[in-house]
């Protein structure tokens, strides 16, 4: 696993190389009702639509409220992005797939927008930093188990 550069509680990525092939790992990353089974701070999730642009869907953090989101970008099994709405600014969660000799690179990239984003950094930014290597871990672990 490794970190980009220029990591903050408000913009943090991590990247794990995964024993796999990049249409089995993507299957798993839009399979969004079995995100909590490798995300830890997840209790639910789940999609209104299929999984495409603009489709919409709940998310149930381990605390706190049942939170919207929505679709935002999408390039079938390179990356997708998804955002949720925070006061003056969003939650974005972005995806990305890439295949570097024979193995399939999957990084989760977090970030805060907006005029609060330090603030929801400070707040949510530390835990969600703090537990991504074992979010990645918990991934790793299905994704080369099927």
């Amino acid at each position: 696993m490794h970190q980009s550069n220029h990591q903050s509680n408000h913009h943090f990525s991590l990247t794990v190389s995964l024993d796999s092939t990049r249409e089995k790992v993507w299957q798993t990353l839009i399979d969004v009702p079995t995100w909590h089974e490798w995300d830890t701070e997840l209790k639910h999730a789940s999609l209104a639509e299929d999984f495409a642009l603009g489709a919409k869907g709940v998310l149930t953090p381990l605390s706190g409220p049942t939170l919207s989101f929505f679709i935002s970008d999408l390039v079938p099994y390179q990356s997708y992005t998804f955002k949720t709405k925070m006061p003056l600014g969003w939650l974005v969660i972005k995806r990305t797939l890439t295949v570097n000799n024979d193995k399939t690179e999957f990084t989760d990239e977090i970030a805060f927008t907006g005029f609060l984003k330090r603030v929801f950094g400070a707040m949510l930014g530390g835990k969600f930093r703090a537990v991504l290597p074992e979010v990645m871990d918990n991934f790793k672990k299905i994704v080369e188990g099927k």
